[in-house]
């Protein structure tokens, strides 16, 4: 078995909307409009077949987001952004693409309502390139600049228009990964790489597509990874999937035969199918996971054909149909022992076209080309055919871009950002990763305490925003001064930080604390005499509490402990 897979990654970039001017954080009016969407031909007058597959639906729209008419389709789109176009070359440059002329936009059919017009506008921005990863390299086949899609409302017909016109840099690579683990890899190196490009973060900001086909099969696109950790199990299982649907012989199918007077009662329009050596491939619940569940399958595609989904005879007798009803349904079709059903029941044309598209997916032999949602349990289910060049049409509202004579910097990448901390391995991993890294060296160049201030990024300012504290970079430079001036210790910050986003005077240190440190450590050193004979230098840890609970933020804890060891000394 060979495995050929490749990536499709999808990223938020940190700008204003594509083709208007409303920033993509902004709130606008709560509007609500209804849109009906129309599968539109080619240039050449063909429909593409996934768009073919839609139902023509009513769907409603909610806008919180633009406080203008582009994205909802009622004024001509603006642009594009040019701080989007920039961040898109500067990835370009990270990964040595070349980049085209002159970037001209497309319209990309989407009739399945997650776009206002119908469309989603797409321009190629470079090709090649290539990125590393532990020790390999892939190749990227292009890069291009595209606007986001809604977000599903509460209803599946409702959409929301917050995310809509957000700037997505597409990168797709060669199918060049022949290993499950490696497409975890490659996608994390991606994934580092635009970290180093003004990009969101957060969750629901990028998005993987992974596309696999095995011995030189049709390639299958995989949509919808919850994370990177789940990407070598899905890949495994699609795997296993792809193998098991190469072994299925092809199936002989009797004709369509209406069996409404199969039944006891009286019901809807049904149909039914035979399927000849297909008993047991269907699959039912008690099936075993890696069971291929040919039944629900073909349900998946009923169900995009508008149905609720099939009944087949691994199933019944269930869900109301009696043992007898079954038993006249494969005595009317003639089915043997080896033979298998289906059933749809519903209006007679929407059944009639269903079973046309089960019918055609049966026929197919081996692995059809197609669109696959990942599922939570890391297998995956039929979504839709696998678009083809139909869907593509060119942009007549913007006017083409020439884009390779734009000055760009090329960024640092995370690696390198890493590198340049004078800190340990972890630290600086961490406060890259929490792009604190900036901020870091502003900071550091100023008071030159690399340790105390890595310290007060990762874990002092996270543990006071948890407890509610609002702290500013103000606040953090006034208490980094006074420290470095001697007037608070090291334990002391936590509290100055406080005070100071609370425009309180900072506690600062007496400058006799030294001498009343040492007449408590005397005094308690006095009463635990017998303790510290008993114990010995070991005692001091015992003693650091008493004397930390009086003088915590007062004197540096270090120079505690070193009067506290001297004292214990003269006893042992």
């Amino acid at each position: 078995m060979t495995l050929k897979a490749g990536l499709e990654i999808h990223q938020q970039l940190n700008s204003g909307k594509l083709f208007c001017n409303c920033d993509s954080n902004e709130s606008g009016k709560d509007l609500q409009f209804k849109r009906k969407l129309h599968a539109t031909s080619s240039e050449l007058g063909d429909v593409d077949i996934a768009a073919k597959t839609e139902q023509i639906k009513l769907f409603t729209y909610y806008n919180k987001s633009c406080n203008c008419l582009v994205y909802t389709d009622e004024e001509p789109p603006r642009g594009p952004n040019e701080e989007a176009v920039k961040i898109a070359l500067q990835f370009a440059k990270l990964v040595d693409a070349k980049v085209v002329e002159e970037m001209h936009f497309m319209r990309k059919v989407v009739v399945d309502g997650s776009n206002t017009s119908g469309f989603q506008r797409t321009g190629l921005i470079a090709t090649g390139g290539e990125i590393k990863y532990d020790g390999k390299i892939l190749e990227l086949d292009q890069l291009c600049l595209e606007e986001d899609s809604c977000r599903h409302g509460e209803e599946n017909h409702e959409y929301l228009l917050d995310r809509l016109g957000i700037p997505l840099l597409e990168i797709t690579t060669k199918p060049q990964l022949n290993d499950s683990k490696d497409v975890q890899k490659a996608a994390k190196a991606i994934g580092r790489l635009l970290r180093a490009c003004n990009v969101k973060r957060g969750l629901g900001t990028i998005r993987q597509d992974v596309n696999v086909s095995i011995n030189n099969g049709q390639r299958v696109e995989l949509k919808g990874f919850q994370d990177l950790t789940s990407m070598p199990k899905v890949v495994e299982n699609e795997i296993k999937r792809q193998t098991n649907l190469n072994n299925v012989e092809k199936a002989n199918v009797g004709e369509t035969i209406v069996v409404n007077d199969c039944f006891a009662k009286k019901k809807d329009f049904a149909l039914a199918l035979k399927i000849e050596k297909w008993n047991g491939l269907m699959g039912n619940k008690k099936s075993l996971p890696e069971h291929i569940r040919m039944g629900r399958e073909l349900s998946d595609y009923a169900k995009r054909a508008g149905m609720k989904g099939i009944m087949h005879s691994d199933e019944l007798p269930d869900y109301g149909i009696t043992r007898s009803e079954t038993n006249n349904i494969k005595n009317k079709l003639n089915c043997d022992k080896n033979d298998a059903f289906i059933l749809i029941f519903g209006s007679e044309s929407k059944v009639r076209n269903a079973m046309e598209i089960i019918i055609k997916r049966v026929k197919t032999v081996g692995v059809p080309k197609e669109v696959r949602k990942v599922t939570p349990d890391n297998f995956t289910r039929y979504l839709r055919p696998m678009p083809g060049a139909s869907r593509m049409y060119p942009e007549t509202d913007i006017s083409p871009l020439k884009i390779n004579n734009i000055k760009i910097f090329k960024p640092k990448t995370l690696d390198e950002r890493e590198d340049d901390l004078p800190l340990n391995d972890e630290e600086s991993k961490q406060l890259v990763n929490s792009n604190l890294d900036k901020l870091f060296n502003i900071l550091n160049k100023k008071y030159d305490t690399p340790k105390l201030i890595s310290r007060m990024l990762l874990h002092t300012l996270p543990q006071l925003k948890e407890e509610g504290k609002n702290i500013s970079k103000y606040d953090i430079e006034k208490v980094l001064g006074l420290f470095k001036k001697g007037n608070i210790v090291k334990e002391g910050i936590p509290n100055a930080l406080v005070q100071s986003s609370n425009n309180e005077d900072i506690e600062i240190n007496n400058e006799n604390i030294e001498n009343d440190v040492r007449e408590f450590i005397n005094k308690l050193v006095k009463e635990k005499e017998t303790f510290i004979k008993e114990r010995g230098i070991g005692a001091v840890g015992a003693l650091m509490g008493p004397v930390m609970s009086e003088y915590r933020g007062k004197m540096d804890g270090g120079a505690i402990n070193k009067l506290l060891i001297e004292k214990i000394k003269e006893i042992v």
